[in-house]
């Protein structure tokens, strides 16, 4: 049915949820599975001396984010490429489903238990009013 999926990931508790359907989605037959963590840099620092510094920071963690979830998809048996894109994390979304020609979005939903307060105005909320494709939000 879906044979290219981008899993939006955050590395909040929301994404362990998220790897869990990812897995289960990425142990199909020849199912692409696309992990992207997409985050913002602090803007409001650019001018202080140390901000290459904490550019570098957040770069290493995205980077750590995704390695963490390929790691957990890989010792269940599921490959998964990934990437962390700095960038407005909806529109970095939305540009990699398309670039990768996804036929499905998962993306995570940080607080489950008001669902339309976490999602009104949240990326999860922006990548399903955008996207052209199927999306999934995990719980």
């Amino acid at each position: 049915m879906f044979k290219t999926i981008l899993c939006a990931i955050d590395g909040s508790a929301a994404t362990e949820r998220l790897l869990l359907y990812a897995m289960h989605f990425g142990r199909a037959d020849q199912v692409s599975l696309h992990i992207v963590h997409a985050y913002q840099l602090p803007l409001h620092y650019a001018a202080q001396d140390e901000y290459e510094t904490l550019v570098a920071a957040y770069q290493k963690v995205a980077e750590n984010v995704v390695q963490d979830a390929r790691h957990f998809l890989a010792e269940t048996g599921v490959q998964a490429y990934g990437e962390a894109i700095e960038g407005n994390p909806a529109e970095v979304i939305l540009a990699e489903a398309e670039r990768i020609e996804a036929d499905l979005i998962l993306i995570g939903n940080r607080n489950p238990a008001d669902v339309g307060k976490a999602l009104l105005g949240s990326v999860s909320q922006q990548v399903l009013n955008a996207a052209r494709i199927p999306v999934l939000v995990v719980p």
